[in-house]
């Protein structure tokens, strides 16, 4: 009867210790799976070989050593910093103007790639503006100045690592301020400052276009070399 007492304590406690055992294990993995998942991006350490596993490009993962275990961005990459210069879309000309002719707001996106040629039909080349981005071949008289082995156009611009364009004030400096050691542009006797340098362009090309398509006087904004105060904010 001992001996078969002792048993029965033994199996009881045998349960029980079974019971206990499975109802921790069940509560574990109950809890564990209600743990939210780390968020993308998220960096741990790495385990004692100090290994980062990153994705490679075919899809499987490569380890580079001395770095951090960081999962995989399911975010689409950004792409990487060029160091081209952006173009703006709009100028102000005339900043520096002290006479009653002041500011001139000038849309360089429609210049540049809008049929603005003086029949309508074709995009104005960079170099009618920009004329010191050409070859030295390409210069036509009065021109000098030579800064590009290609013409400037987009697509060299895009492809080209020169990406800084020089501006009029760069070579056409404002009346009175030339800096020592520069001179001014002239054509002929007549110097051409950053005012003349802008009127000859901007007017031969507005007046070409009038001579052509009389209609763009219709056009809101157009103006001929004689509509000073369409193109210009006056200066108070």
């Amino acid at each position: 009867m001992k001996n078969f007492a002792k048993l029965s304590v033994l199996g009881i406690l045998s349960f029980v210790w079974f019971v206990n055992g499975w109802a921790s294990a069940s509560g574990y993995r109950a809890w564990a799976q209600a743990q939210p998942t780390p968020p993308a991006n998220t960096a741990v350490n790495a385990n004692s070989s100090n290994t980062a596993i990153v994705p490679a490009a075919n899809g499987n993962s490569s380890n580079t050593s001395n770095a951090n275990v960081v999962q995989a961005n399911t975010a689409a990459p950004t792409p990487a910093a060029t160091g081209d210069q952006s173009i703006p879309e709009n100028f102000t000309l005339g900043t520096l103007s002290v006479s009653q002719h002041g500011e001139v707001a000038f849309n360089h996106s429609n210049h540049a790639n809008k049929p603005y040629s003086a029949d309508g039909k074709s995009v104005v080349g960079c170099t009618v503006c920009h004329h010191t981005d050409q070859p030295k071949s390409a210069l036509k008289p009065p021109l000098q100045t030579s800064e590009r082995e290609v013409a400037l156009t987009m697509e060299s611009w895009k492809a080209s690592s020169q990406k800084k364009v020089s501006t009029c004030a760069s070579c056409h400096f404002q009346k009175g301020e030339v800096p020592e050691g520069k001179t001014m542009p002239a054509i002929g006797e007549t110097p051409y400052n950053n005012e003349e340098a802008y009127h000859k362009n901007c007017n031969e090309c507005h007046d070409a276009a009038f001579k052509v398509r009389p209609d763009l006087k219709k056009k809101p904004g157009f103006a001929t070399g004689l509509d000073c105060f369409t193109c210009h904010k006056k200066n108070e």
